[in-house]
């Protein structure tokens, strides 16, 4: 297989987003949540991080921030740039939330390991490839501007 075949990204996937699905709600309707890549040719997370890092520049450079502030900034920032939009997201009272940045970020901090699975999804270059959108579009037999990949 071709290097171009293995790295090449799709930059509309990057920006654009994919949807990930996070199993089923308690009618049976799935959980999906949309995310951009972090990073690559989804500049409006690299231009959000560096602009809330910043003021925190000299931290950083020392190795003095500390992690509960570096993981809000990154929190915050990937909230606002990488998801995207999700469907039948529902909180802990089993009542849809709305997709607004508020509850992104309370999802991020009632389930850590939601917020470490979304990353980890983010910055996989293989789900933003062309040949992997193609592939999950004919098995799906869907036809959408973005990829359908499932979490696992």
């Amino acid at each position: 297989m071709s290097l171009y075949k293995l790295f090449k990204t799709n930059e509309n996937l990057e920006t654009d987003g994919i949807w990930l699905e996070y199993g089923q709600t308690e009618k049976g309707e799935p959980v999906r949540i949309k995310i951009a890549r972090a990073g690559g040719h989804n500049s409006s997370f690299s231009k959000a991080l560096e602009k809330a890092t910043r003021p925190y520049r000299k931290a950083i450079q020392t190795g003095m921030l500390d992690n509960k502030t570096a993981d809000k900034l990154y929190k915050e920032v990937f909230a606002d740039t990488v998801v995207l939009d999700w469907i039948n997201v529902e909180g802990p009272d089993g009542q849809p939330m709305e997709f607004k940045r508020e509850n992104v970020l309370k999802l991020f901090e009632d389930l850590p390991d939601l917020f470490a699975d979304l990353r980890e999804q983010a910055n996989n270059v293989a789900l933003f490839r062309e040949e992997v959108r193609e592939a999950d579009l004919g098995n799906s037999g869907k036809s959408s501007t973005t990829g359908s990949s499932k979490a696992p």
